[in-house]
């Protein structure tokens, strides 16, 4: 996860070079700024990548040494490379050196445009396919000042290597992983991990399997989310909880409920359903060739199926596109899961855009809190429909959920 950010961070240095904006960061490149033919330091990325490779400076008397030390373990790794060249060719000339053609986009603020928040936050199931890249954006977000990773002892991957990793980002996050058996109770055993959060996000419970019924993956899940959520409700019960466990349509009413019995307020608790939303803005963007910063599709109902009703007419990009292409549209974002279950060869399912979806949910609700209403949809508790719950655009306040908007006006098809 380090890794990927720094990579990231690598790749940002020379498509911001690229687009005309000079920008410095440190690689390993071919050099004359010390003995050796191949050198790490600054490096400048322009318009045409490697700019100026810039020399180490002045160094004090331990650095001295220790460049030294490093200058004479590095020529022996540089001779290995050089040998190896000596002894292989590439086995295509290029087909073009001509410049690479660029198009550039008007330039837009970075990061929050509000205040900035300090709050923690906590990803159940953080060592998961979803929990691992969502904890990543969670740990970058300039709103996280505390992170908690949980997950269960039994996962691939344990919860405090994830946290050791993030814990090197460049952020002012600080980052700590917590464990627990399988059979221990979070009620029991997360009161540090939990108390004063402010968002817990549960990308958490079992995928479905073949021959699954969802009333035999909600058997399993529900407890799951259970678990957690009545930890919640004695550690954190001001905190949102993002909740990431299908079928999303029924667990998120069960843990509402139960909310309630204990007093608590039920629109503490959301699910995500953003995924659907960011589906149907990048399928809009295709069809249409609309900016993505201009296309925000309402997506109401629930989060499966035909419950996943996208409204295409509230969006003013899709005015000029046939209505007899609608229905295939709105087909397309309701099976884009198992689309993606398919192209992984039944190996994975849509981890990277959930936990993409997961983190844009996460930053409406921390921007909320933060003072910045925001709005994004979700399923919660609602009157907006004949159905006690249901998935619209919510706005985010200072205490979580501060509005829950109707349909609007749609079309006969919606």
């Amino acid at each position: 996860l380090s890794m990927a950010y720094a990579g990231a961070k690598f790749a940002n240095a020379v498509l911001s070079g690229l687009a005309g904006s000079d920008t410095t960061e440190c690689a390993y490149v071919m050099s004359d700024v010390s003995e050796l033919p191949y050198f790490a330091s600054k490096v400048t990325f322009g318009e045409n990548g490697v700019k100026k490779v810039h020399s180490v400076g002045a160094i004090n008397d331990y650095e001295q040494s220790r460049l030294k030390e490093a200058i004479a373990q590095l020529k022996d790794e540089i001779d290995a490379g050089l040998k190896y060249a000596q002894t292989q060719e590439l086995a295509e000339a290029p087909k073009s050196l001509a410049p690479l053609q660029k198009t550039l986009s008007p330039k837009k603020a970075k990061g929050p445009t509000g205040p900035v928040g300090n709050f923690k936050v906590c990803v159940c199931g953080g060592a998961g396919g979803i929990g691992q890249p969502l904890s990543l954006l969670m740990a970058s977000n300039p709103h996280v000042s505390e992170l908690c990773v949980y997950d269960l002892t039994l996962a691939m991957v344990p919860a405090a290597g994830v946290a050791a990793d993030l814990s090197h980002l460049e952020t002012k996050c600080k980052v700590k992983g917590y464990a627990l058996d399988k059979d221990d109770l979070p009620r029991q055993k997360l009161e540090e991990c939990l108390t004063g959060c402010h968002l817990v996000l549960v990308p958490a419970g079992m995928p479905r399997k073949p021959g699954m019924t969802r009333a035999d993956l909600l058997g399993i899940n529900a407890g799951i989310a259970k678990n957690i959520v009545e930890a919640c409700a004695k550690f954190c019960p001001q905190a949102v909880l993002g909740l990431i466990v299908n079928p999303v349509n029924s667990v998120v009413p069960a843990m509402c409920e139960l909310y309630k019995k204990k007093g608590l307020d039920p629109r503490k608790i959301c699910g995500v359903t953003s995924l659907d939303i960011v589906r149907a803005n990048k399928f809009v963007h295709e069809i249409t060739g609309a900016p993505l910063d201009t296309i925000d599709v309402p997506v109401v109902g629930g989060h499966a199926g035909t419950t996943i009703l996208p409204l295409f007419s509230q969006v003013p990009a899709m005015k000029g596109v046939s209505a007899d292409k609608i229905p295939a549209l709105d087909k397309h974002v309701q099976d884009a899961g198992t689309d993606v279950v398919n192209a992984k060869g039944g190996k994975g399912s849509a981890t990277l855009s959930m936990a993409y979806a997961g983190a844009k949910f996460a930053n409406a609700v921390l921007s909320g809190l933060a003072g910045s209403d925001t709005t994004e949809c979700a399923y919660v508790m609602s009157d907006v429909s004949e159905l006690p719950y249901f998935a619209s655009k919510v706005t985010f306040g200072e205490n979580g959920v501060k509005k829950v908007h109707s349909i609007g006006a749609i079309n006969d098809y919606e």
